[in-house]
């Protein structure tokens, strides 16, 4: 079995898992942004990111699923910093899903009504 040796010896386990959550969240932050822009300032719905749903709402459910991994790897070596900053981001990914579905059904919905 494969491993990196120099991210075994520069990071505890966990901490690689919850920087690829972080990474994604600030991703998923910046495509909500941009939706929630041209959403509510512009009204411009084409702009929106609805041909990448699926594959947005996949990378959510990833990250959350690494996050909750690094928590875990985190709380098993028993490093409180790294369990704080690891909670956080779990926290913050689910947020930014439960904030992206809603987005979503807004926006079907006032689609329905208006068009």
């Amino acid at each position: 079995r494969y491993r990196d040796r120099i991210m075994v010896l520069l990071f505890p386990p966990g901490v690689v898992l919850t920087l690829a959550a972080m990474l994604l969240f600030i991703l998923h932050v910046s495509v909500f942004a941009n939706d929630v822009h041209h959403f509510c300032i512009t009204r411009q719905f084409n702009y929106m990111s609805f041909n990448s749903t699926i594959i947005l709402l996949f990378s959510q459910v990833m990250s959350i699923w690494w996050a909750s991994m690094g928590s875990l790897f985190a709380e098993m070596i028993e490093d409180k910093i790294l369990r704080c900053f690891a909670l956080t981001i779990l926290i913050l990914n689910t947020a930014m899903f439960i904030n992206r579905v809603t987005l979503e059904f807004l926006t079907i919905n006032y689609r329905e009504e208006k068009h």
